[in-house]
Formats: C-alpha cells, sequence, structure tokens
C-alpha cells in the first residue's frame, strides 16, 4: 500500500512490458495510469547506444505523449463496464508536457471528459491535475 493505494500492477519500471504500466485502487476506484519518462538526447542500449539520436527530445516527447494518450483511450473501453475506475497519465514535471497538456485541454474541458494527470518531479513530489481545466 503506497499512499494509501493498493497496487495491483505495476510495470512502470519496464518499458518493455505490454499491457497497463500501473493498476492501483483507492476507496474501491482503480486507477489505470500508463506512465512515459522523457526522452533522452542519447540512444540509452542497443548497437547505437550512447550516440546522439537525431529526433529532438521535444518532438519525441510529443510523440510519447499522443502514444500515452491513445492507451489512455484503449484502457477506457478495456476497463468500461467493470467496477468504478480513472484512468490517468503519469509524466515527470517537464516544461514539455505542460505545453502538450495545453494544446489538448480544451477538447477535454469543452467535452466535460476527465483524464487524470500526475506529474512527478525529480525528488518524487507528486502534483495530480486533469485535462479537463473544470475537473481540477
Amino acid at each position: 500500500i503506497l499512499n494509501g493505494y493498493e497496487i495491483l500492477k505495476d510495470n512502470s519500471g519496464n518499458v518493455k512490458a505490454r499491457g497497463e504500466d500501473i493498476i492501483a485502487i483507492k476507496n474501491g476506484i482503480k486507477e489505470v495510469i500508463e506512465v512515459k519518462g522523457y526522452p533522452s538526447e542519447f540512444y540509452t542500449s542497443g548497437e547505437k547506444k550512447g550516440q546522439k539520436k537525431k529526433t529532438r527530445p521535444e518532438d519525441q516527447a510529443k510523440h510519447w505523449f499522443s502514444e500515452c494518450l491513445y492507451s489512455c483511450l484503449k484502457n477506457y473501453y478495456k476497463h468500461k463496464g467493470n467496477e468504478d475506475y480513472i484512468v490517468a497519465m503519469a509524466f515527470p514535471l517537464h516544461a514539455r508536457y505542460f505545453e502538450l497538456i495545453a494544446n489538448v485541454e480544451d477538447f477535454f474541458t469543452d467535452f466535460n471528459v476527465n483524464l487524470k494527470v500526475y506529474c512527478i518531479d525529480k525528488d518524487g513530489d507528486v502534483t495530480i491535475s486533469n485535462l479537463n481545466r473544470n475537473a481540477r
């Protein structure tokens, strides 16, 4: 149990794992969380390890954000009809992710769609928000 959450699944440290990254439950409400880090300028594994990537981290972060958002939509459909649940996304606290959130939050606000967002700073402190400004 962590901060009152019972962790049912945690693949957040295994980037190659399939399925939801984290599933946790608190007060009878399940949270299905997709986790993304922030891209490096350099390859971190494989034969190119240590070499500079051609893709800028800012551009790669946009792709990762889009993949995370898509996974959240898939998770919504996958868990729909089960017990009470929330889909969420988690990112490191970084200005680029705040820019990307700002670019889509009108949609979530206008259509009153809730998507919880966790932002984690370098010390592990968590800020909780929502893509829907009305749900903050």
